[in-house]
């Protein structure tokens, strides 16, 4: 898939489709607009892609501590498994907040990325003051030659699936709903990053992971989850949020990774949460706290798919 981004010296000569959207999470519901696009471009002959900020709206606008659900980097994965052949970026600017929705149309969907097909969620907005919507896209779309397709709300079980719902599930630990509104357990990437080096001293070697500062993470406590590492997966407990005993402010994850053996330093790590476990507790000796890591680690066992692979992530 081609990662293209959008600025003044951009030009091509191909027709498209393109899903607009945030995608964050690509959850169910934003899946749905990519199939469509995919689709209808094949039926039409056009390259199906998405156009999407570099940053999120919602931040620009003032939210500055909104999190992200989904990495760019599994952004990517995704809509490459879906058959999306472009992914064409754009930074959200004061320029881009103050263009009136008809000059959207005209001079980037149309112009400068030459669509003939536009997919959108049923409550897309667009432009200044949000003014733009399905219905402006449809009528413009008549006049300057593209086809609409609007898609309606993804629903589980009688409830919409929104990225606002995810986020707050993510916050409060619910990982093990997050399948169904994801199609795929909750994840989060970085690189291994040296700690104190008490797990080694246990017994219980841990690999600490950097986690972007853009990045949601469920809260404090102690999950089930998977590792993935060079593309093979096992089964681990993780630790999300703050060491009690040594009263350490920083947000942490750290993994203990169940059948690993050699030296995590050199690696990225993807944690897939599986199932919340429990809240942190201080620990008194270290003895105790050992006796707890091994507690944790049978029960995430307990609750982790005897084969790996079937692990949806």
């Amino acid at each position: 898939m081609n990662i293209l981004k959008l600025d003044k010296s951009y030009k091509t000569p191909k027709y498209r489709g393109i899903a607009l959207g945030n995608f964050d999470g690509v959850h169910l519901g934003h899946q749905q607009l990519l199939k469509a696009v995919t689709e209808k471009a094949r039926e039409k002959n056009l390259s199906p892609g998405v156009f999407t900020f570099l940053n999120h709206p919602r931040k620009y606008h003032g939210e500055t501590t909104l999190k992200e659900i989904t990495s760019l980097q599994k952004k990517v994965e995704i809509f490459a498994g879906m058959g999306i052949k472009e992914l064409i970026l754009r930074t959200f600017n004061n320029e881009i907040k103050n263009m009136e929705p008809e000059d959207f149309i005209r001079d980037i969907l149309v112009r400068e990325l030459k669509s003939k097909l536009i997919v959108v969620g049923f409550d897309y907005r667009f432009g200044k003051k949000a003014r733009g919507n399905p219905r402006m896209l449809r009528e413009m779309g008549e006049k300057l030659g593209f086809e609409v397709c609007t898609i309606e709300p993804y629903n589980f079980q009688g409830e919409k699936i929104s990225s606002s719902k995810i986020r707050s599930l993510i916050e409060a630990g619910k990982v093990e709903t997050l399948e169904k509104y994801l199609g795929r357990h909750y994840g989060i990437r970085g690189p291994v990053i040296r700690g104190k080096g008490l797990g080694t001293t246990l017994g219980f070697p841990t690999a600490n992971i950097k986690i972007d500062s853009n990045q949601i993470l469920p809260k404090s406590g102690v999950y089930a989850t998977y590792s993935k590492v060079d593309q093979k997966i096992y089964p681990s407990v993780t630790s999300v949020g703050h060491q009690p005993k040594f009263n350490d402010q920083s947000a942490e994850v750290e993994s203990f990774l169940m059948d690993y053996e050699g030296d995590l330093y050199s690696c990225t790590v993807e944690t897939i949460f599986v199932k919340f476990l429990r809240g942190q507790i201080p620990f008194e000796t270290p003895d105790t706290l050992s006796r707890q890591i091994e507690k944790d680690a049978k029960e995430a066992k307990l609750h982790l798919h005897s084969r790996t692979d079937m692990i949806n992530y």
